[in-house]
């Protein structure tokens, strides 16, 4: 009887306990930055301190025992708490609603770091000359980073090039006045038209014939030559011998070694020169 006594004595006791502590942690929710920085030590040297100085203004506390808890009882911002401040201060991440990162309903923090950047999933040294906005881009565009390394493609693993070179991660193609066409004439700009004689594929669309991320054929092209150009032109007419049909040997290799100015031309219909 003495024992059972103790017991539920000890029991009581320990609820007791517990209950105060509870008390105790509800007593000493973290109420400001400062406050937080008592536990979060590793963020104290963090670019919080410049950027995201009020750390209630990104996290929300959904339990009062967050101090027995920990990081369970924390609620990560959202893309929209996050565009509730950074709509207002860079224009660009108005049409996050249009971008297709935006439609594929990813968070803010998958590629930015709340406290501190982002560091790449991978980064190999085949990756060493990369800028890290195009290596953490490589991460999830794994079909992308594969055209990388063919033969053919432009020089971003070189460092010469970032992927947001070309692309805007936080818009979307609906919301641009420009064509696809006219960021590839930002760097190729001898192709730039208008010409006398336009090529019709060339003013449609670049990638018809080039695939911008790489290829395994020369010059980024889709199928090498004389196939590409045979997706759409015939061999019939003054390129027979002899009404025959028969082909040289140049006509087989490559449809360039006479038509030189296939993006176009202001002298010459068939776009030899």
């Amino acid at each position: 009887m003495r024992f059972i006594t103790k017991l539920l004595l000890l029991l009581a006791g320990t609820c007791l306990s517990t209950h105060s502590i509870a008390e105790q942690a509800s007593s000493q929710i973290p109420i400001d930055s400062k406050a937080c920085k008592t536990c979060h030590v590793p963020y104290d040297a963090h670019k919080v301190n410049v950027y995201h100085n009020d750390c209630a203004a990104c996290h929300t506390l959904t339990n009062e025992k967050h101090l027995l808890e920990g990081g369970k009882t924390i609620k990560f911002p959202d893309a929209d708490k996050c565009l509730a401040c950074h709509k207002k201060q860079d224009i660009k991440r108005m049409n996050w609603a249009f971008s297709e990162h935006g439609k594929a309903k990813l968070e803010c923090r998958e590629c930015h770091g709340i406290h501190s950047p982002k560091k790449p999933k991978q980064f190999n040294m085949a990756l060493w000359k990369t800028d890290k906005k195009s290596a953490l881009c490589m991460g999830c565009h794994q079909d992308v980073a594969a055209r990388m390394n063919m033969t053919s493609h432009h020089p971003v693993k070189e460092g010469a090039l970032s992927c947001v070179s070309c692309h805007d991660p936080h818009s979307g193609k609906q919301t641009m006045l420009t064509t696809k066409n006219d960021k590839c004439f930002e760097c190729h700009q001898a192709i730039r038209g208008p010409k006398v004689f336009e090529h019709a594929p060339v003013v449609e669309d670049c990638t018809i014939c080039h695939n911008p991320h790489g290829s395994p054929n020369r010059r980024l092209l889709q199928i090498a030559q004389p196939m590409q150009c045979l997706q759409c032109h015939s061999l019939a007419g003054m390129h027979a011998r002899g009404g025959t049909g028969g082909l040289n040997g140049a006509q087989l290799r490559n449809c360039t070694n006479c038509h030189g100015a296939i993006h176009g031309s202001h002298i010459d219909a068939k776009l030899k020169h």
